[in-house]
């Protein structure tokens, strides 16, 4: 908590988006900790499953230096996959809306199945409903300038077809990513490495 709280403090970051958030009871310390440590106030969560690697319950989380409204919460298609007796948590998306510069903006932090687990790919056909799923809630739930990011668990962008709302890699990590849509000009991108097996995908953008 205390190097994710650092690293947010130390970059200057307007909005933080997280997966695999733990979650105790009904809170999360490390998004307690992370807004506190930051001067981040505004906080959304979004508890999706049982936490794979600790006890209590896992899911997403924003954390923002504008207020977050218009906040929608999406569990998506489970596919039910298994394998040596592990088995697909549920995954989701969390959306929410804030205004900075005067503009309307939408960040969405998502964090997908993680297919290879199970000797899958992604973009089996099988698959194909997921993806279509996650492509209609995009587009439903995303006003103003967009931005979804989080981890794809796939380096096909493709697979995320939202109607309307063409999105561009900022950062082309391996499985995360930042995807912007129309309105925002990407200034720089990159990767940061921490304590976890995911590296942190930073941007900095210009809006338009």
């Amino acid at each position: 908590m205390g190097e994710v709280a650092t690293l947010t403090r130390e970059m200057r970051l307007d909005v933080l988006a997280l997966q695999e958030v733990p979650f105790i009871d009904s809170g999360s310390p490390l998004l307690s900790q992370v807004a506190e440590a930051s001067g981040l106030p505004f906080v959304a969560e979004h508890v999706l499953s049982a936490a794979m690697h600790t006890s209590g319950r896992s899911g997403l989380g924003l954390v923002s230096r504008f207020p977050l409204e218009s906040i929608a919460r999406t569990v998506f298609p489970n596919p039910g996959l298994s394998l040596n007796g592990s088995h697909s948590f549920d995954k989701g998306m969390l959306t929410a809306s804030l205004t900075a510069e005067g503009r309307l903006i939408t960040v969405a932090t998502l964090h997908m199945f993680p297919f290879h687990r199970f000797d899958r790919r992604a973009e089996d056909d099988e698959f194909a409903y997921v993806w279509e799923f996650l492509g209609k809630e995009v587009s439903r739930q995303v006003r103003g300038r967009a931005f979804v990011v989080g981890d794809l668990n796939t380096r096909r962008r493709d697979l995320i077809q939202a109607k309307g709302v063409p999105l561009t890699s900022a950062v082309a990590g391996d499985v995360d990513d930042i995807l912007y849509g129309e309105g925002a000009r990407r200034v720089w991108g990159k990767t940061v490495e921490g304590f976890s097996d995911h590296d942190l995908c930073v941007a900095e953008f210009a809006l338009a």
